[in-house]
């Protein structure tokens, strides 16, 4: 355990074949991309951008560096690009947003170099997962800074500051709280291990840390991950009975209670939620969601099977947006995608589509509960919050979502599937 949950245990060191120094830039720009994700745009597409090169000149001098490219996973990233691509031969959208679109989804790139660079070195999914978790702490600590008014703000307008009454900064409220939501728990997570007493008392400490931006934030989307990971915590090390998971799901529940009471911003936003759905307020943010999956869910029973083509969505929705937002025309003229990651591409690709995303997860779902150990728990922990919040938020499309899930996603692949091996 000390092994993975490393900001307080010795150094890891890289096991595996000796890296050659193009793979040693590869890998050094993998930790830094994940480490960037969480608080910056920029640096994260310069080390992404940059990994992507130096990988490719890496197979040229080891191609044995390719060879995790086999593995399920990597062949239904590539797959569902491959189809991405394959989409544009019969869509319906205009030209900008159908290279939008594939460019939003290039992004399935970085998984397979995520897992063949750890296949490698399976140690580096562990910094690779400790470096995430610094990434978090310096988000974490700016909310905490801008709570207090103490955020430096960017004269270039490179990052955005809220207040105390609207606690962010760097990310919005959705992607603050999904990825400190998951760094909570994995946190939490690693105090269910036998570990010394310090390091437990450390890791409870860090998720608490990890927790208080959501709480003080006015996002609903860091809740749901909250509920999502601490249960599926205790479905990986808890005893799972019955009753046990009934006590589970209360005591979270009242937790919930608890907060929507006391936290003025949480519980106005719950409030709007209800309002905007049960009285049909069309033009607000959840009438508008509840509008996406009903356009949605229309695209894809008109073609259920390969779809309306990559990026479609947009010109799908357009004479909805027509309609709801009539006269306005900065609202009216926006393309929009519905914020559900599954909806998203069923309504491009079809079932079809469907089936290798499904698939893809169902690939890793399987990897991290075939043996279980800590890295096959973060994974699953991982899983399951991009799962349910990918429902309604197109995490794939958005770039900080995307790069966060797919990075972690192969190298915690890597290392419990060599781990595997390693044991049989």
């Amino acid at each position: 355990m000390q092994a993975w949950f490393a900001p307080f245990s010795a150094p890891a060191t890289t096991d595996g074949p000796p890296a050659g120094r193009i793979e040693g830039l590869a890998r050094a720009l993998l930790l830094l991309a994940v480490f960037t994700v969480p608080f910056s745009t920029a640096l994260m597409n310069l080390f992404i951008g940059l990994s992507l090169i130096v990988f490719i000149l890496a197979i040229v001098a080891t191609p044995a560096l390719a060879s995790p490219l086999r593995s399920p996973p990597a062949l239904l990233a590539l797959a569902l690009l491959g189809m991405i691509l394959l989409g544009c031969t019969w869509t319906i959208a205009p030209q900008d947003d159908l290279f939008n679109a594939v460019r939003k989804y290039t992004k399935l790139l970085v998984l397979p170099i995520a897992l063949c660079l750890c296949w490698r070195a399976p140690r580096l999914s562990t910094r690779a997962l400790r470096w995430s978790l610094a990434g978090c702490a310096v988000l974490a600590t700016s909310v905490y800074l801008t709570a207090l008014h103490a955020m430096p703000t960017s004269s270039l307008g490179w990052w955005r500051v809220g207040d105390a009454s609207d606690p962010f900064v760097f990310r919005n409220h959705i992607t603050i709280g999904i990825l400190l939501s998951f760094a909570a728990c994995a946190s939490f997570l690693a105090a269910t291990y036998p570990i010394e007493r310090r390091l437990r008392l450390a890791a409870i400490a860090l998720g608490l840390y990890f927790t208080l931006p959501i709480l003080i934030g006015n996002g609903r989307t860091g809740y749901v991950g909250l509920f999502v990971g601490m249960f599926a915590v205790y479905l990986l090390r808890g005893r799972v009975t019955l009753l046990g998971s009934a006590l589970v799901t209360a005591a979270m529940s009242s937790l919930f209670v608890g907060v929507y009471l006391l936290s003025p911003n949480f519980q106005t936003r719950t409030n709007e939620l209800v309002r905007e759905v049960t009285q049909r307020v069309e033009a607000s943010p959840n009438g508008v969601r509840m509008s996406y999956m009903r356009v949605g869910a229309l695209a894809v029973a008109e073609r259920p099977l390969f779809g309306h083509g990559t990026g479609s969505f947009a010109t799908l929705y357009q004479p909805e947006a027509l309609r709801i937002w009539h006269g306005i025309r900065d609202v009216s003229g926006v393309r929009n995608q519905p914020h559900s990651e599954p909806l998203l591409l069923t309504v491009q690709l079809g079932i079809a589509g469907l089936a290798l995303y499904v698939a893809l997860f169902v690939a890793l779902v399987r990897a991290a509960l075939a043996r279980r150990n800590p890295h096959g728990d973060v994974l699953a922990l991982l899983l399951a919050i991009y799962g349910v919040t990918s429902l309604f938020n197109s995490l794939l499309w958005d770039p900080t979502e995307a790069y966060w899930f797919l990075l972690l996603a192969g190298a915690l692949y890597a290392h419990c599937v060599r781990q595997r091996e390693a044991s049989e």
